[in-house]
């Protein structure tokens, strides 16, 4: 069967590669002049570094992710911890770490916060009383939150707002790319459970040692391709067409069309939207897809001219940096002369509207209060990255379609899709896999 998906992200990429191993013909439609969606790397004009459009990591629990990675044989291009441990710094540069133990029943974090110089016992305290919450939630209380904050929930259990700001939007940012207040505690809750309540390395962090496009954007062309597959790069579809309750086709830029058997659509909710009839828009699941709201990320990309990070990456607390990766080390690059590190800023506020220089400026002394030996480095070179619409808000009360729409050879896919998972990289391939499965089931019914 010919079989057209509508955007070359990571999503369309997994769906790609999944119907082309089923024997489906099939053809990738990127708008851009690359694929990879907001998962991409370029090289830097001044360094030829490869630098990410956005810094990225996954996890033990990520298993469709790292499958992925393995089916690609790319796996071994990341660096991987067995557990968890991530040093985190305060904004006058102390440090306290976070690990992960081998105690068993969802514990093993609490070794690592009895010593965790970051917060006062109450905190602590206020901590242990949420996750054994957590722990023994009913089932009828479960109902209610798609429909709370994750703010609302932890209030509920008697958590500070110091606690909120300083642990746990700590773990909501990097994870739901937004603060605790503005989260659904169900899609909270989920990345808790499974992160920290089961089994004690699945929150163990992995981090590409390489560029996302030799990670996983360029062998996924290649398998497609070698599979008799097709990237089509600059083809932006303007319109899809429908036709006796199916897609009949696709209108592309500059009067071009595309016809296919069956079409899976990677594009983001707001993306997807504006190409559909307006009656359709109005048919579930497209109705749903109106309540989504793109997030940014912002990364900051420093070029040092000396070692200032001893650590392959760190969280900060109570300072805008939020996370920083060595890229430097994390690639097995000589370090002696110089490192580049990547700050990762989620939901970054009114600092995506800055300039690059209004960035650095703000950011960088941040960083060098936080890590003291950033404090006498020069700076060789900068650059901002920006990815506008990097993640949904997962906001309460928003409801994730599944695969199948209401026309028959029309599929959805994306990391908005109803995963179960936040919009993450995990996500985008489970909703690639899993539009090509029931492409396949139909195309075979």
């Amino acid at each position: 069967m010919k079989v057209g998906i509508i955007g070359a992200g990571l999503a369309g990429l997994a769906a790609g590669l999944e119907l082309a191993d089923r024997g489906h013909e099939v053809e990738l439609l990127e708008r851009r002049p690359w694929a990879g969606g907001a998962t991409y790397s370029f090289r830097d004009d001044d360094t030829g570094d490869e630098v990410d459009n956005g810094q990225h990591l996954f996890m033990e629990c990520t298993t469709a992710y790292r499958a992925f990675l393995e089916r690609l044989g790319t796996l071994d291009l990341t660096f991987r911890q067995e557990r968890l441990h991530v040093p985190v710094f305060d904004e006058g540069g102390r440090r306290s770490d976070l690990w992960s133990s081998n105690l068993p029943l969802g514990l093993h974090l609490a070794p690592a916060l009895l010593r965790y110089r970051h917060l006062s016992l109450g905190q602590k305290l206020q901590i242990a009383r949420a996750f054994l919450s957590l722990r023994f939630l009913q089932v009828h209380e479960r109902g209610r939150l798609e429909a709370i904050t994750f703010h609302q929930w932890l209030r509920e259990k008697r958590q500070s707002p110091d606690t909120i700001r300083e642990f746990w939007d700590f773990l909501t940012l990097p994870t739901l790319n937004c603060r605790a207040s503005e989260a659904s505690a169900s899609q909270a809750l989920f990345v808790l459970e499974e992160g920290f309540q089961k089994d004690a390395r699945a929150v163990a962090v992995a981090v590409p040692a390489t560029g996302l496009s030799a990670l996983h954007v360029d062998p996924a062309i290649r398998a497609i391709e070698g599979r008799g597959g097709t990237f089509s790069s600059r083809a932006g579809v303007d319109r899809i067409d429908i036709k006796d309750g199916r897609v009949s086709g696709l209108a592309l830029r500059e009067g071009e069309s595309r016809t296919f058997d069956a079409y899976v659509s990677a594009l983001a909710p707001w993306r997807l939207l504006p190409l559909l009839p307006e009656e359709v828009r109005r048919m579930e699941p497209f109705s749903w897809l109106e309540a989504f709201e793109p997030a940014p990320i912002l990364n900051l990309h420093l070029w040092f001219d000396r070692p200032v990070a001893d650590f392959h990456f760190a969280a900060f607390i109570r300072s805008e940096v939020q996370w920083a990766f060595n890229r430097t080390r994390l690639g097995g690059e000589e370090e002696s002369r110089g490192q580049r590190l990547v700050l990762s800023l989620s939901a970054p506020g009114d600092l995506f509207d800055l300039n690059q220089e209004q960035v650095r400026d703000r950011i960088l002394p941040q960083l060098r209060r936080a890590l003291p030996p950033a404090r006498e480095a020069e700076l060789v070179r900068y650059r901002v990255t920006k990815e506008p619409e990097a993640t949904f808000v997962p906001a309460p009360g928003l409801v994730r379609p599944g695969a199948r729409t209401p026309l028959p050879n029309l599929f959805l896919a994306g990391s908005y899709a109803n995963t179960g998972w936040p919009a993450t990289m995990e996500s985008a391939v489970r909703s690639g896999t899993t539009a090509a499965a029931a492409l396949d089931a139909w195309a075979n019914a």
